[in-house]
């Protein structure tokens, strides 16, 4: 065998890796401690639970679920103006986005998650998406 056909064995470190695998290791362990400590770095969650669940109640005190979908015709034309469904339709954009803040930036469970979750979409049910002037609530 001829020196240019012979290669020399890749070094292998203490974990039996070439420094190529090395390098590709350390970059995946790198990214799954950056997810943990993203996990870490969320804060609790409680105080905006209790936020988003006196948003709950607020928006049932002052708009009635069961009025909000007795609301079955109506036009695009006459969704903005509606005296009824758009107050409360507007009323749904603090929860949505407290209820994203929550899931994104705080140590919320899952369950607990998917619960309030639930309640949102309750309500957003109620709202309804206008739709060949009908609205839907499903």
């Amino acid at each position: 065998m001829s020196m240019e056909q012979y290669s020399a064995p890749e070094s292998k470190d203490d974990d039996g890796l070439s420094p190529e695998e090395r390098e590709m290791a350390d970059y995946y362990l790198s990214l799954i401690e950056g997810e943990n400590t993203l996990e870490k770095e969320k804060r609790d969650c409680q105080l905006e639970i209790v936020e988003l669940q006196n948003l709950f109640a607020d928006f049932e005190t002052k708009h009635s679920v069961e009025a909000l979908y007795a609301i079955i015709d109506l036009t695009a034309d006459e969704a903005p103006n509606h005296p009824v469904r758009e107050p409360a339709k507007k009323d749904l954009s603090p929860i949505v986005a407290k209820l994203n803040t929550l899931e994104k930036e705080t140590n919320i469970s899952q369950d607990k998650y998917l619960e309030l979750q639930a309640q949102y979409r309750h309500l957003s049910m109620a709202v309804g998406i206008v739709n060949n002037n009908k609205v839907r609530h499903d």
